[in-house]
């Protein structure tokens, strides 16, 4: 993706704002780990710690950008329509720098105005509070350990978008899109009256998981037992079947596929969800059952294959130098990475 000049700017004024924190070496410098940085239009605040997530949305009003550094957060309640970006849900395999983790989030946003955009980030947990109304959250390029929006209260418009979801949770929601994603579904209750949508996507279903009111799109779908579809059509859709379950029951057409092993879809995919999985189809099922656009199905296939680095500018590398030079001058380098 190709960032035009304010994009960059901004990109590179964030960027610089925290190396300069870890050269000026202050106590609570990037050396302690965990920084986040607000920015409130041009105007750039520093938080640091394990906490710094809770103090920089504290500050925060809708529409400002939290930008997080690596490392461990701890997780806070989300009520504001904010840009949440991590440094990427994976360690990078140049720099080993580890991801951005928060262990629990619990969003609390209710006005569907402006969106709440969490991107690039490792979440151990996204909780949705009891009887509260969350519209418009954005999901992009995250590990998702445990989604859990089963509680009452309603969700509509939330999207998901090169993510890997172990466990996927929800009720009492609609407006749901996932996209170039994998999900483990373990629950799975939409309202008829909506409409919700996944395409090129791997869903691995646990047992007894209904999938309702959904248009599935240039997916796999790996079935368990006692699984069904109610008020939900298929298109150019592939079943694992490794149950008794057939969710095309009476409406298995020419655009859809059913076979009994993921051997015979995946060159390594077994079953399980996994993070460091890339679910790459065998050339058997990628070059010959294709989607409705052309591209194969799955997580590769489609207009935004799945891509884990985010879409923003990050610091690779730094390596700045120990000392000044004889004229009073200090040697940085900085290597970013421009994002997808």
């Amino acid at each position: 993706m190709k960032l035009n000049s304010l994009q960059l700017r901004k990109a590179l004024s964030v960027a610089l704002f925290v190396l300069l924190l870890s050269v000026v070496g202050t106590k609570n410098a990037l050396a302690q780990n965990q920084v986040a940085v607000l920015q409130h239009n041009d105007t750039l605040s520093a938080f640091y710690g394990p906490n710094a997530l809770s103090l920089a949305h504290e500050a925060a009003v809708d529409g400002d950008t939290i930008t997080l550094s690596s490392g461990n957060f701890n997780g806070c309640d989300l009520s504001k329509a904010v840009t949440i970006h991590g440094a990427g849900c994976y360690e990078d395999v140049v720099s080993h720098r580890p991801p951005t983790n928060i262990n629990t989030i619990s969003l609390r946003k209710s006005d569907g105005t402006m969106p709440l955009t969490i991107e690039g980030i490792w979440l151990g947990k996204v909780e949705y509070p009891w009887n509260i109304t969350i519209r418009n959250v954005r999901f992009i390029k995250c590990n998702i350990d445990d989604h859990s929006c089963q509680y009452d209260g309603w969700r509509s418009d939330l999207y998901f978008n090169s993510c890997k979801i172990m466990v996927f949770k929800c009720r009492d929601a609609s407006g749901i899109i996932i996209q170039n994603s994998v999900v483990g579904f373990a629950s799975y209750e939409l309202d008829q009256n909506y409409s919700n949508l996944i395409y090129n996507s791997v869903v691995c279903f646990d047992d007894d998981v209904t999938m309702e009111n959904t248009r599935v799109f240039n997916s796999i779908l790996a079935t368990a037992n006692g699984n069904t579809a109610s008020n939900t059509t298929f298109y150019n859709c592939i079943e694992i079947k490794t149950g008794d379950s057939n969710i095309f029951e009476g409406q298995l057409n020419n655009s859809n596929m059913q076979v009994n092993s993921y051997e015979e879809v995946f060159r390594t995919f077994d079953g399980t969800v996994d993070y460091n999985e890339n679910y790459l189809l065998k050339s058997s099922i990628a070059n010959t059952f294709l989607g409705d656009d052309g591209t194969e199905v799955g997580i590769h296939g489609g207009m935004n294959p799945y891509n884990a680095r985010p879409s923003y500018m990050i610091i690779r590398n730094t390596n700045v130098a120990n000392r000044t030079t004889e004229d009073d001058k200090l040697n940085v380098e900085i290597e970013l990475i421009q994002g997808n």
